[in-house]
């Protein structure tokens, strides 16, 4: 194709458009024309962009980035105005790291040049936002980050931000864009605006070895228990979940859930309080949960095997997390079920017996807790 002059901003758009994002949540500021000149340029020749979400707080725009992936599994991205719009996110950013959320943030930066450059500060306010270094406000909580420098470079940059949001474990990024370079103009292909991403994300599975050792634990468990705190995130994943649970007679605790892991019709849904069932679990498995329970209000046996599984079984971004993980089962949590349903199906036949005593065992225990629960209820209620 033909070779064609656009803006840093024009071509930011493009490549968006190009790794299916679909929205912009914007609260934007003196640091955008460059954007919304090439949205409005966009729109007027009939090219298609994101569509821009004028959002009143960041804090609303983070929301709907972190909501919309959880409903559509696809990265979106939030556009903030310089250090105090980035400063608003933070706490939204927070969460979409803890909840490994992908997000592509930008953050407009003040203009770095007084004079001579396209974009230069025309505005008192270009010298009360400017910060040495801008991205420290959110870089404990962001996977990448980085400042455009050079406006032939946005599409690599954009292209590698979406592959690292989207590598596990998943979570947010953060570009600044200077106004300068967002304005400034060059020659690309024309075939490079929509071409495919440069670089793909990372994904990885368990290893064989580890996917047995679980398999070889979970069927001869007394007294097995899953710790959960996310889902699978996927409606395979929720199925497999709650087949595993059905046909192993696993008793399944959402200690602080955030996301729905069982449904609520599961026999073995059994609340939300982990440590009824501590005590005497000799296996436990751990689904995606920072905190599967509280190690000083009591912690597993000695002789309990804990299977670790999720995008990080190790939460590796916390400096202080205790927690025993004999085996470590990383990887997406739908697909990790997978390659564990997979391994325990061939044993299922030889522990039809075993496995039908822990169901009566496990149903009766949760009914005596509801038996407790509505005991207590109507006492308080009298």
């Amino acid at each position: 194709m033909a070779s064609i002059t656009l803006s840093a901003a024009e071509l930011l758009l493009h490549r968006l458009q190009a790794l299916d994002v679909a929205y912009i949540f914007i609260n934007s500021g003196t640091d955008y024309p460059p954007v919304i000149e090439a949205w409005a340029k966009a729109r007027a020749t009939g090219q298609k962009v994101p569509e821009l979400v004028i959002c009143p707080h960041e804090n609303a725009a983070i929301g709907m980035a972190h909501g919309y992936y959880l409903g559509t599994g696809k990265v979106q991205a939030v556009m903030v105005h310089t250090n105090v719009g980035l400063a608003n996110a933070a706490c939204g950013v927070i969460n979409l790291a803890n909840s490994n959320i992908p997000v592509l943030i930008f953050g407009g930066r003040t203009p770095i040049s007084e004079h001579s450059h396209f974009g230069c500060r025309n505005t008192p306010i270009g010298y009360g936002q400017e910060m040495r270094d801008q991205a420290a406000l959110i870089r404990e909580s962001v996977k990448w980050d980085f400042e455009l420098r050079l406006a032939d470079q946005i599409g690599e940059h954009v292209d590698r931000a979406w592959a690292i949001a989207s590598s596990l474990p998943k979570g947010p990024v953060y570009l600044s864009l200077p106004r300068e370079p967002l304005c400034e103009t060059f020659a690309i292909d024309e075939a490079a605006l929509q071409a495919g991403p440069s670089q793909q994300p990372v994904r990885y599975a368990p290893v064989r070895e580890d996917i047995a050792r679980a398999a070889e634990a979970i069927p001869c468990a007394r007294h097995p228990v899953i710790f959960a705190q996310r889902g699978a995130r996927t409606a395979g994943g929720f199925a497999r979940l709650n087949s595993l649970v059905r046909e192993w007679a696993i008793p399944l605790v959402e200690y602080w859930g955030t996301e729905v892991t069982l449904s609520a019709d599961n026999p073995l849904l059994a609340g939300a309080d982990p440590s009824a069932w501590l005590a005497d679990a000799d296996v436990i498995l751990v689904v995606d949960s920072q905190a599967p329970w509280m190690i000083a209000e009591g912690d597993c046996r000695q002789d309990c095997t804990v299977i670790q599984m999720g995008p990080d079984p190790l939460f590796s971004r916390y400096p202080v997390r205790g927690y025993r993980a004999d085996i470590n089962l990383a990887g997406e949590t739908d697909e990790v079920f997978s390659l564990l349903e997979e391994a325990l199906r061939p044993l299922q036949a030889a522990r039809q017996q075993h496995v039908a005593e822990r169901a009566a065992y496990t149903q009766n225990r949760i009914q005596q807790q509801k038996n407790q629960r509505d005991a207590l209820l109507h006492a308080s209620q009298t």
